[in-house]
């Protein structure tokens, strides 16, 4: 079998026209680099230097064979370093912010499917309202539900969904159901709230039509999930993100109420500093998002 050693030494011959030359750049003995080009051609049975004049020449053989090892080296080289560059990118750290109540119903397939990508890597999850600060808090990717403000942010759109208004089965057979926008405020309301104690709106359109409702819920709680799980036991009327509803609504346990009335399309961002900010691992988890959330 030939050695891979030797036709890499012979292109090098090859390249410098010069044995000594060659074993300079391979840093090798020039009686090492001259030895292996002769074992070459022995196992070949061709000649490929001409080594008759004080400067080497190439074989008619020679320059053709050196041109095809050039070809396959180059190859070889090329994968040794996306092989290297694989292994790189594989370990490190992504970190991104998602919006509260979102982790589960949209990324943990992500996550589990760039942890299986990329076993060696490490995400940092913060759920968080606020756009935190990629430099100073060290984010990658920031996930939104506002589109933020700044030239310099790259800002890709993932997902456009719209919240619903729900009640839970008992609580509509203990009480008749809002006939429209208006009949709402006779009805105990579990709303998104703080610590304001100002009236909450809810914005809703039918066709060209939009009612505003503002009103001081019976029930005000600043986590869906909570307010998820008010309404399935029956503490009134609310509205919840599709995403964190959709399954209780397929299974009965919530009904949506004035199905005619929407609420207004809200869209999901993922938002970045810039494509030379990205690591390719962050790229990586930001295709991943992309591909598992995008409907």
């Amino acid at each position: 079998m030939l050695s891979l050693d030797s036709i890499a030494i012979f292109a090098q011959v090859a390249r410098s026209q010069s044995f000594t030359e060659a074993a300079h750049a391979l840093g090798m003995p020039l009686s090492t680099v001259s030895r292996k080009v002769s074992e070459l051609e022995d196992d070949m049975r061709i000649k490929l230097i001409d080594r008759s004049k004080r400067q080497i020449r190439l074989t008619e053989a020679g320059a053709m064979y050196a041109d095809l090892c050039r070809k396959g080296l180059d190859t070889i080289s090329y994968a040794n370093r996306v092989m290297t560059d694989r292994h790189s990118e594989t370990e490190g750290t992504v970190t991104i912010t998602v919006p509260p109540n979102l982790i589960d119903v949209l990324f943990l397939d992500a996550i589990a499917t760039f942890q299986t990508n990329f076993p060696k890597a490490h995400l940092r999850v913060f759920v968080s309202e606020r756009m935190l600060d990629f430099v100073e808090d060290g984010v990658d990717i920031s996930f939104r539900v506002a589109r933020p403000q700044g030239p310099e942010l790259i800002v890709r759109t993932l997902h456009c969904y719209r919240h619903r208004l729900l009640a839970a089965p008992s609580y509509l057979a203990a009480n008749p159901p809002p006939k429209d926008v208006a009949s709402l405020a006779s009805h105990k309301l579990v709303g998104f709230g703080f610590q304001n104690r100002r009236p909450l709106s809810w914005t809703l359109s039918r066709q060209a039509e939009t009612r505003v409702l503002e009103h001081m819920p019976s029930l005000s709680i600043n986590d869906y999930g909570a307010i998820k799980s008010a309404l399935i036991a029956g503490h009134g009327i609310g509205e919840l993100p599709e995403p964190l509803c959709n399954e209780a609504l397929r299974t009965g346990h919530l009904i949506e109420v004035l199905q005619d009335w929407k609420f207004p399309d809200i869209e999901l961002y993922a938002v970045h500093a810039g494509k030379g900010s990205l690591s390719k691992l962050a790229r990586a988890f930001l295709d991943t998002a992309a591909a598992s959330i995008s409907p």
